[in-house]
């Protein structure tokens, strides 16, 4: 009975708070869903090549890291990052990101945990056709995305393995 009591005096003081509390982990969940369908419109603009829809989704500001680069943080701007767009267009067709998987915040982390639905790891297998040869080519990937207030991509970090790709012509 001593604790039925407490119980109950627990309950009527919390509902005499008048505070409400603040469903946080809702709120992340749909703003992690609001940035996977930015990017799922993002690749969908890559794969329709249109290089001026794939561009609204940068920040002007953009810190792009490509596979080219040999360090995480050795960035590129947009106009480097479109440029590069501009090239792949040139080479290949039949663009489609296949297996894609969204991943966001990290529970577990050699650094502070987050539940930030801006911070995005995107994983998948790229499928094109290269344009000269029709030669069907592929390649994991794996992409690091972070968005501003403004629902824009700032800094991305682009990984997959150039050479193995590049490879794949010649075979």
């Amino acid at each position: 009975m001593k604790y039925l009591k407490i119980i109950l005096l627990v309950l009527v003081v919390s509902c005499e708070t008048g505070e409400t509390v603040k469903d946080i982990s809702s709120e992340n969940q749909l703003k992690f869903k609001e940035n996977t369908e930015r990017i799922k419109s993002m690749l969908a603009a890559m794969s329709a090549e249109e290089s001026d829809k794939f561009s609204q989704y940068f920040a002007d500001s953009l810190k792009w890291s490509g596979p080219d680069k040999i360090l995480i943080d050795d960035y590129e701007t947009k106009e480097v990052l479109m440029a590069a767009l501009d090239g792949y267009i040139a080479m290949y067709d039949n663009h489609e990101l296949r297996d894609i998987k969204f991943f966001g915040g990290s529970t577990y982390s050699s650094e502070e945990t987050s539940d930030n639905p801006n911070d995005i790891r995107v994983y998948g297998n790229w499928h094109h056709t290269h344009a000269e040869t029709g030669k069907a080519v592929s390649h994991k990937w794996m992409a690091l995305m972070r968005f501003n207030s403004d629902g824009q991509i700032y800094l991305f970090n682009d990984f997959f393995d150039v050479t193995g790709f590049l490879s794949q012509h010649l075979n």
